[in-house]
């Protein structure tokens, strides 16, 4: 039987991607991939796509266009970085996804409709929530908070959208102003100047519009004088510490609000009073496996006196994703509250009586599904819990 040379990985075939995708790392390593489907068993979304991971890069190294660029394909990964973190030839499929997505988003091939209208929003309003940016920083309105650039503070305090806007987490942005200010933390907002941090739009493949955003942001934030950039949301934080030095420069420290804290606890300025309650902790995939976060939010919790801390068995590196991320939950809500309601079974398991995160949009999610199904359980963001510790009211 003669060899069936359409199965065969060759230059030209594999050349598309890699010229296509501007010489990326993982495009130039495709041909390494061994077909172990490591990738496929970690993705949490795989059961949804009509190809899996494995097949993707299998499609990929075989060249084929068509195949690959299709919104079946595309639009299920919840940039959760599963597949980056366990692949044993070091393909970064994760960032891989965010560059097939703006092909996509450049033939005309997605993004979805439900992700257009997200964009829109931000084009239209500076954010994803179709709210006026008049509104962005109505959250701080009774709060006596410097607004920067006009005003000077040695930390600027980054809410991002889903904290500003979404009136269920907003008590995140308003309990991190009030914990900073009890802290005696020299800090600012930028008020309505803010604009979306673009992690959206990046991840779903409009790079154009992110780039916008960030460089927006970046001069916005050189100008505020700043030494550090705080935010309390991960997805946030990613975005901003890993993916705007590649957009243009600026000098201040990028911290997420746990570990600007760890480092408060650790010069002794952040004595912890006792609160009785046991908790389990969700790592958000932006802070912890893209951003290698686990620790502050954990030696946190663990310097509570009274507070017991019991891990879900999936934790750190291996955390079960909560299915939000990458326009999974605008795309496909139904889909995002099961695999919360997943997460949540792991942490109902552990017999706490609260799921901490460091992230409003894990929140948001999580607490969709939790009303969905009715657990006797309370998800609270890490800022919220301290905010009883210290009752801040």
């Amino acid at each position: 039987m003669p060899k069936d040379n359409t199965l065969e990985i060759t230059e030209d075939k594999l050349g598309y991607f890699v010229q296509e995708l501007k010489g990326h790392e993982s495009a130039e390593k495709l041909y390494r991939c061994i077909q172990c489907g490591i990738c496929s068993g970690s993705c949490p979304t795989a059961r949804a796509w009509e190809v899996t991971p494995r097949q993707l890069v299998r499609m990929l190294q075989l060249g084929l266009k068509e195949e690959v660029l299709r919104t079946e394909v595309l639009y299920y990964c919840s940039q959760c970085y599963s597949c980056k973190v366990r692949c044993p030839m070091q393909i970064q499929l994760t960032e891989l996804l965010m560059d097939l997505r703006r092909l996509a988003v450049r033939d005309g091939v997605g993004p979805l409709e439900e992700q257009e209208a997200l964009l829109k929003s931000i084009r239209n309003y500076d954010n994803p929530w179709m709210q006026p940016r008049l509104a962005r920083d109505r959250w701080a309105k009774r709060l006596r908070i410097k607004i920067l650039p006009r005003e000077r503070a040695k930390v600027l305090y980054y809410p991002g959208c889903t904290a500003a806007y979404v009136t269920s987490v907003q008590s995140v942005a308003v309990n991190t102003a009030k914990l900073l200010s009890h802290l005696g933390v020299d800090f600012g907002i930028l008020g309505k100047e803010e604009v979306c941090c673009g992690s959206t739009a990046l991840r779903i493949g409009e790079r154009g519009l992110y780039e916008e955003l960030a460089a927006r942001n970046i001069e916005i934030f050189n100008r505020s004088g700043a030494q550090t950039i705080i935010t309390a949301c991960a997805g946030c934080y990613g975005i901003i510490k890993h993916e705007y030095p590649k957009v243009a420069s600026f000098d201040a420290e990028i911290l997420h609000l746990s570990e600007f804290l760890h480092r408060l606890m650790e010069e002794g300025r952040l004595e912890l009073p006792e609160l009785s309650i046991r908790v389990t902790y969700h790592d958000p995939c932006h802070l912890g496996r893209h951003g290698g976060v686990f620790d502050p939010p954990r030696g946190i919790l663990k310097n509570i006196p009274g507070l017991e801390l019991v891990e879900m068995e999936r934790n750190r590196e291996n955390s079960r994703c909560c299915g939000a991320g990458g326009g999974v939950r605008t795309a496909h809500s139904t889909f995002a509250q099961n695999l919360a309601s997943e997460r949540l079974e792991e942490a109902y398991a552990t017999g706490a009586e609260a799921l901490i995160t460091c992230c409003p949009f894990c929140e948001n999610n999580l607490n969709d599904a939790l009303k969905a199904r009715g657990y006797t359980l309370s998800i609270l963001d890490l800022v919220d819990l301290l905010a009883k510790v210290f009752a801040l009211g």
